[in-house]
């Protein structure tokens, strides 16, 4: 099995509680004398793979690092980003597809690792993670009427607006298209977005406030 340490909490003499995020979801395993023998093992973004008994709370028994994201802590704008990605893998409910998830993390902390623009980092991962959540914006057509000749974004409503549905605000059009090219982005190569990043990401999570019922936590330190 394999999976990223997410964090990790004291548990007894020289133990630790150690939660993971693999392909199957998060998991809970004692690392016993983690102090001496299992110091890969419980550092925070440190991807592992590893054995462990069974039961409830399992026990790791072997483990083997097969990479580590923890000089993503060097970068404070980065720790900032960090944030809120967890708190998304945190907030993740039962039944989702952990699979895609899981590579999709890995690839996000990836692009984390080596970026300049962390901003757009945890934007497209926040954009594209809207469909986890069964709350993804309708961008292709009005949310209304189902045109296609879309000019407009409703927050409230969850997508895209037409020209008969809508009066046009120059700010909502914007929004309407940074969301698309998030969404749809196929790479982490530069975007050309109509809004500041900071001006985008506090749309993002005026939305998650209000379809996902949850606030974020915040990007900036």
């Amino acid at each position: 099995m394999e999976g990223i340490v997410l964090k990790t909490i004291d548990y007894k003499e020289k133990s630790k509680l150690v939660y993971l995020y693999t392909p199957q979801g998060i998991l809970s395993v004692k690392a016993l004398d983690a102090t001496k023998t299992k110091l890969g093992f419980v550092t925070t973004l440190n991807q592992v793979e590893f054995e462990m008994t069974s039961g409830k709370l399992p026990t790791v028994t072997e483990y083997s690092l097969k990479k580590s994201f923890y000089s993503i802590y060097e970068n404070l704008t980065k720790v900032g980003v960090l944030a809120p990605i967890l708190d998304v893998i945190f907030h993740l409910e039962e039944g989702v597809n952990h699979s895609r998830i899981y590579v999709f993390l890995i690839q996000t902390l990836n692009e984390l690792l080596t970026t300049e623009d962390s901003y757009q980092v945890l934007s497209i991962f926040l954009v594209k993670m809207l469909a986890v959540f069964g709350i993804k914006p309708e961008l292709k057509k009005c949310v209304r009427c189902s045109k296609t000749n879309l000019v407009d974004f409703s927050m409230l409503e969850g997508g895209a607006l037409c020209d008969s549905c809508s009066i046009y605000h120059e700010k909502n059009y914007q929004l309407l298209y940074d969301f698309q090219q998030l969404y749809f982005a196929k790479n982490y190569q530069a975007l050309t977005l109509k809004l500041s990043y900071q001006a985008l990401l506090d749309e993002i999570y005026q939305y998650y406030a209000i379809h996902a019922n949850f606030k974020l936590k915040d990007y900036y330190l």
